[in-house]
């Protein structure tokens, strides 16, 4: 539906959630994507790696969406291009340099092709009714971006993720005067990152991290082991720069470590003499006091490179007393138990561990409450929606701008799928458009239905029973006692009696079916599976999947 005379702001994704960051700009027939994010797999998704948005929305507007737009690399912000990419193949797709070079590498990986553009700080780029102008911003990855997108109702800047940073390397600060420019010309609606909105003051610098890196290689014998986000950039340069003071020689461990270090030596954002870079391989004859390896895996994923470290499956690198891992990075909300599961095994391997609850080696990326208020002050919005966060992040947020000076009901919290209307003198939200989203296996191509899911929590919950019958096929009677194999479901021991009940259960359903049933066994399936479903629940309250075989002979 197309609202006439209204610019439409449609959340695909990011909205009450970490990742998945995805949001539609559609005036009239046109279109503009910002940004298309993978979130990360939860214990509640058995089986699935990695999950993106459902593009159908932005497939059903193909020919309408004239450009994808990135604010800056990280994987909840551009690892579901790809997906994006299919569903709108025809729109060119604009990000800064380091971006780009993230981007070009995952989407060989994939085999698409797309027409990737330069995005410049201060050079504004046309895309159909939309005109955008990036702006620097200060993140934990380098050259992330604020947009400050024309459009024919006004104004609409996206903060992307963003910290203020005053006082660092000048690539690493926020262009406040930019921002403050925008607020002098007037913006419409403020979309504002609400990450660390329950953080009071202001967040630190990368530069806050350098001492107790230093001190973490100073009293290490063994290996120093860093472990942060393979996009993090400005972290790995000084890191890698207290390493080389220390005399130690640097090494990527991991996959997407290793291509992301190559990219950012390859633009000049990571500079690293030749002769003091490890190989990838044959890094067990190198001495340990020697080494800095830089080692994917902060999150605790399952089959990274620091996991596999920490259970002693690595092929490479082995850990042990004398040695230290520093991780760098602050759990995602719903991987705090993998993360200290990972933690735990390191400890096992004899190895010290180091992380943000013992050290200062982790400083955020993203805006505290001061840095807030000031960018709202700058911008000066007439309106304003909070993204990027769970739902009580955006609803704080939204308390926060109303504090900052921005009337009550000019701030709007969106979910994913909500819509905000605006046209140069109102704004409220129209009807919600259908926004899911897809789950993907380890393979990152193979979808997961929603069915298949649903039965995997239900194994993982309550177990499988399979009743096993076999008839003779002429009387129709049992051939044989019936057999139950189970898997997960209970111990039958603690439950005497309960076996035997379920197969004598088994046979009298067989015995007691009408003549008719004799030769339509989906019949006899079905009465076996409720049966059973029932009296499993009564005995133990607890609901298996049933999946009866029955077998003629």
């Amino acid at each position: 539906m197309i609202d006439h005379g209204a610019l439409r702001l449609v959340g695909l994704g990011g909205l009450g959630e970490f990742g998945l960051n995805a949001l539609v700009l559609e005036w009239e027939a046109e279109c503009l994507l910002v940004d298309a994010g993978m979130g990360f797999a939860t214990a509640e998704m058995p089986g699935v790696d990695s999950v993106v948005p459902d593009f159908e929305y932005l497939s059903e507007r193909s020919r309408s969406v004239r450009a994808i737009v990135l604010t800056h690399g990280h994987e909840d912000h551009i690892g579901a291009l790809a997906f994006a990419v299919e569903a709108a193949p025809q729109a060119p797709v604009y990000g800064s340099r380091l971006t780009l070079g993230f981007v070009r590498r995952r989407l060989r990986e994939r085999g698409v092709e797309a027409d990737l553009r330069l995005l410049t700080p201060g050079q504004a780029v046309e895309a159909g009714a939309f005109r955008v102008h990036p702006i620097r911003v200060a993140h934990s990855v380098i050259d992330s971006l604020a947009l400050a997108i024309e459009t024919p109702v006004g104004v609409v800047l996206l903060s992307g993720d963003f910290k203020m940073a005053h006082g660092t390397a000048p690539d690493e600060q926020t262009d406040v005067d930019a921002l403050s420019a925008w607020g002098d010309r007037g913006v419409l609606v403020l979309l504002s990152d609400s990450t660390n909105v329950e953080v009071r003051g202001r967040t630190g610098s990368e530069d806050d991290l350098i001492p107790a890196f230093a001190d973490v290689f100073a009293r290490t014998r063994g290996r120093v082991l860093v472990s942060c986000f393979a996009t993090s950039i400005p972290r790995i340069r000084r890191a890698a720069d207290v390493a080389l003071g220390a005399g130690r020689s640097i090494g990527f461990v991991g996959r997407r470590m290793a291509d992301n270090a190559d990219v950012a030596m390859e633009l000049g954002l990571l500079d690293l003499p030749p002769s003091s870079r490890l190989p990838a391989l044959s890094l067990r004859d190198y001495p340990a006091r020697g080494m800095c390896l830089f080692v994917s895996g902060s999150q605790g994923e399952p089959f990274s490179a620091l996991s596999m470290i920490s259970v002693d499956e690595h092929r490479e690198v082995a850990v042990g007393p004398g040695d230290t891992v520093v991780l760098s990075a602050r759990p995602v909300p719903g991987n705090e138990r993998a993360v200290s599961r990972l933690i735990g095994n390191l400890f096992r391997r004899g190895c010290d561990v180091v992380h943000g609850g013992t050290a200062r080696v982790h400083v955020s990326g993203h805006a505290s409450q001061d840095e807030l208020v000031e960018l709202i002050q700058r911008v000066r919005p007439r309106y304003f929606v909070p993204v990027h966060g769970e739902y009580r992040m955006l609803a704080q947020h939204a308390r926060l701008a109303v504090q900052a000076g921005v009337p009550a009901e000019h701030v709007f919290i969106l979910e994913d799928g909500g819509v905000l209307s605006l046209t140069g003198v109102h704004a409220g939200k129209a009807e919600n458009v259908p926004a899911g989203r897809v789950l993907l296996d380890r393979s990152g191509v193979d979808e997961i239905e929603e069915i298949v899911m649903r039965d995997r929590r239900h194994l993982s919950s309550d177990g499988i029973v399979v009743p096993v019958v076999v008839l003779d096929r002429q009387s129709g009677r049992l051939e044989s006692p019936p057999e139950m194999v189970t898997r997960g479901f209970v111990d039958w021991e603690e439950w005497p009696g309960l076996m035997d009940e379920a197969t004598r259960a088994v046979a009298e359903i067989v015995e007691a079916r009408p003549p008719e049933e004799h030769y339509d066994p989906t019949v006899t399936r079905e009465r076996l599976r409720q049966e059973l479903r029932r009296l499993f629940r009564k005995r133990t309250q607890r609901r298996p999947m049933v999946i009866p075989v029955v077998m003629e002979v």
